[in-house]
């Protein structure tokens, strides 16, 4: 054995223990985490990696970026075979290096990939670097490992080079060849040392780039195909219950980062830091200081910091120790304002490409704010007293699901009467003047349809969505499970429902509480009934419509084409989209509790949304939310275009179409 064999094993061996050891710290603080399961559906979780990891599919939905990490990905997994090689060759030389056809083979598909790989790299740098891309940092080591990868791809090269040049009959390669045959007329001694000068290059900077790994942002390369795996499969409208029967628990919500579940832990090492969420998030994009990366970030940081502390014994830990555990992570580590700037849109995770769960992390560290540390801003504390003293927002009397029944004509469950569908008529469409409108007109052609329907009346209180997304975790709780009791004694065929937020409450939410129903938005429900022919828009409308997707009906229950397909039914009606609109729609500002607190630090969200809706031109602004429905209506007067614009929901739009019942 020469002893620059022995040194190239020696070196391989320390890295890759090297490697082993970090990885494995890296993973005792992830195990820090609470426990959740993620092992089961093992058949879905291995087709997401298929799709995701090798078919690139969230990364290809911007298109320069998406095709920069296609080259590099697949660039990198194709000389990963010729890494192979190198490495088998260097420690057991007997392994000879293909040659002949197969040599030519992969040599061509090695130097046809790294082409791609270095235009790749050049894509990252200028995107960087030149572009200056907002969300991208700039620093050392995004540019490190993009030297370090080209020069591992020219180090490979010149291997390919040298090795032709040596013997111009092992095989052919399109650079491999070229590049030898003038290597070629330097000699053999030349050619000899810088064969054995591109090996080791090219071993110290594939070894010396594995172990930088963990050190960098880059260890997404390693851990994002698990963090993928283990991806949410649940619903995406759902979030985890608290225990309150435990007596012993004295701290709710996520206050350090031992509260965390092992998934997030990981999702702080797999975040590519790609800024892609922060880029949609409506809080930052209209001037908050709320960014879905940081938070990320910030929690990774505080892991490494306060992590090795919590693996040790309590009674070894330093009074400076202590200390750093007891800093909250809400409003201590991060900033409370950003945690109550979300609007628990889901544009984040949508978007994210190694699936990391921004909102669960926001609303959990909102729970300790309010139910642990009391924290929370004034206005939430009105509406959570109004929805403990009188079961809704507004703090305003129960009869007024009552008198809409008496009203309307139809069934009322809190006087005796057993509907077959059960309209939800939710808290704002009851106490809203505008959003009542709405239900007017979803009763009104549920009637024309010959629907069976009714409302709970003075039985119906708040489904308590805007309490749990706020953290007040208890309250939602205490209104669920009172619901629950409700609409199980109802029992009633569907519940149907105006608002998407109550939608996903009682859909998604409720089952935990013993809640299992039939729900559907009156969009899934009308676009049936115009299906069956039971609902026929005749008149024409003559309207330039555009239509604004609210997030807890589109991102989270994936409910986009029932909408647009009622109002395409309605003759004369040309749809306009906007340009961020389906699972890219911008939220109207009102989600996650918002609704109910003042927005104080740069643009109003809402106002951002309904410019975008203008500039499509459309004379209507269809919604279909109360909540999408006030906000946008509000952000359009607070541009002056109340008197050129309307902003409906879609029902009103239909109801306009439809013909009058004949009485």
């Amino acid at each position: 054995m020469s002893l620059n064999h022995l040194a190239f094993i020696i070196v391989v061996l320390l890295a890759i223990l090297w490697f082993g050891l970090l990885v494995t710290e890296k993973w005792e603080l992830v195990q820090i985490g609470q426990p959740l399961n993620r092992f089961d559906q093992p058949g879905i979780r291995w087709q997401g990696v298929w799709k995701e990891v090798f078919g690139q599919h969230r990364v290809l939905q911007e298109r320069f970026s998406g095709m920069m990490h296609v080259m590099m990905f697949w660039g990198f997994f194709i000389v990963s075979i010729q890494t192979v090689i190198f490495f088998l060759n260097g420690l057991f030389p007997v392994i000879p290096i293909p040659t002949g056809l197969i040599g030519t083979i992969l040599d061509t598909a090695f130097d046809i990939t790294a082409l791609f790989v270095l235009i790749a790299v050049m894509m990252a740098a200028y995107k960087r670097y030149v572009a200056k891309t907002p969300r991208l940092v700039r620093n050392w080591d995004a540019g490190l490992v993009l030297g370090l990868i080209a020069l591992i791809i020219l180090a490979q090269l010149s291997i390919e080079s040298f090795q032709w040049a040596l013997n111009p009959h092992m095989f052919w390669a399109p650079l491999g060849s070229v590049i030898g045959s003038w290597l070629h007329h330097f000699g053999h001694g030349f050619d000899q040392r810088g064969l054995q000068i591109s090996i080791w290059v090219n071993a110290l900077g594939l070894l010396g780039f594995l172990v930088y790994l963990p050190y960098s942002k880059h260890f997404h390369l390693f851990v994002a195909p698990f963090n993928i795996y283990f991806r949410n499969l649940d619903n995406k409208g759902h979030l985890p219950a608290l225990n309150f029967d435990d007596d012993t628990v004295e701290s709710y919500g996520i206050g350090q980062v031992a509260d965390l579940t092992w998934k997030d832990l990981l999702d702080t090492y797999a975040c590519v830091q790609c800024g892609r969420c922060t880029a949609v998030c409506p809080a930052n994009q209209t001037g908050k200081t709320l960014s879905p990366k940081n938070i990320i970030v910030t929690l990774r940081k505080q892991l490494e910091l306060v992590g090795p502390i919590l693996n040790e014994a309590a009674a070894s830990r330093t009074p400076e120790q202590q200390a750093l555990l007891e800093v909250p992570l809400a409003g201590g580590v991060i900033p409370e304002q950003d945690l109550w700037a979300c609007t628990t849109c889901s544009a984040c995770v949508e978007v994210c490409p190694v699936y990391d769960e921004h909102v669960v992390k926001i609303v959990g560290m909102r729970r300790h704010l309010v139910l642990t540390q009391g924290e929370m801003p004034n206005e939430a504390q009105n509406v959570f007293r109004n929805m403990e003293n009188q079961g809704n927002p507004w703090g305003l009397g129960v009869d007024a699901r009552q008198q809409f029944a008496e009203a309307m004509g139809i069934k009322d469950v809190s006087r005796g009467d057993k509907p077959k569908v059960l309209y939800w008529m939710g808290c704002a469409a009851t106490y809203d003047d505008r959003a009542k409108k709405v239900a007017e007109a979803t009763v009104t052609l549920l009637k024309q349809a010959g629907v069976d329907v009714g409302v709970l009346g003075a039985l119906e209180k708040c489904t308590g969505d805007s309490a749990r997304r706020l953290g007040n975790e208890y309250l939602y709780q205490s209104l669920a499970t009172e619901n629950v009791e409700t609409l199980n004694a109802a029992d009633p065929e569907i519940i149907l429902t105006t608002c998407p937020h109550c939608f996903n409450t009682i859909k998604n939410e409720y089952p935990d509480f013993g809640g299992h129903y039939t729900v559907k938005h009156h969009a899934e429900y009308l676009a049936e009934l115009i299906a069956a022919g039971k609902l026929t828009p005749v008149k024409e409308l003559d309207e330039t419509l555009t239509y604004h997707d609210s997030c807890y009906l589109g991102r989270y229950n994936d409910i986009y084409d029932a909408p647009r397909d009622i109002l395409q039914s309605v003759p004369g009606v040309q749809l306009k989209e906007m340009e961020r609109s389906r699972d890219r729609s911008f939220c109207c500002g009102a989600g996650g509790g918002r609704m109910w607190l003042e927005e104080r630090e740069g643009q109003r969200i809402n106002q951002n949304r309904a410019q975008q809706a203008l500039n499509t031109g459309a004379t209507t602004i269809a919604t279909a939310c109360p909540f999408c429905l006030t906000m946008i209506r509000d952000g359009v007067q607070s541009l002056g275009q109340e008197q050129d614009v309307k902003v409906r929901d879609f029902s009103e739009i239909l109801a306009d179409a439809i013909l009058p019942i004949v009485e």
